[in-house]
């Protein structure tokens, strides 16, 4: 019987992972950042009222705030 494992060590990462994580890591240190960035519209769109254009602009950029917090809730776990 050999004693080779059928199974990856965690220490070697297959080369399609690095591939994806190398582009995934931009992505999320840019929609962690845009997480953080995105509410400082809020109080500038709620105190010059909500008309109609206004509340389209102030629904994107929640869009937007929400999508950066999904998006960017892993960027500072160790990889």
């Amino acid at each position: 019987m050999s004693s080779a494992s059928p199974f990856r060590s965690p220490m070697e990462a297959a080369p399609s992972s690095v591939a994806l994580r190398s582009l995934t890591r931009p992505l999320q240190f840019i929609a962690f950042w845009l997480a953080i960035v995105t509410p400082l519209a809020y109080p500038p769109l709620l105190l010059g009222g909500l008309d109609s254009q206004s509340f389209l602009i102030f629904v994107g950029v929640v869009a937007l705030n929400v999508f950066g917090l999904l998006a960017g809730r892993g960027y500072g776990d160790p990889a």
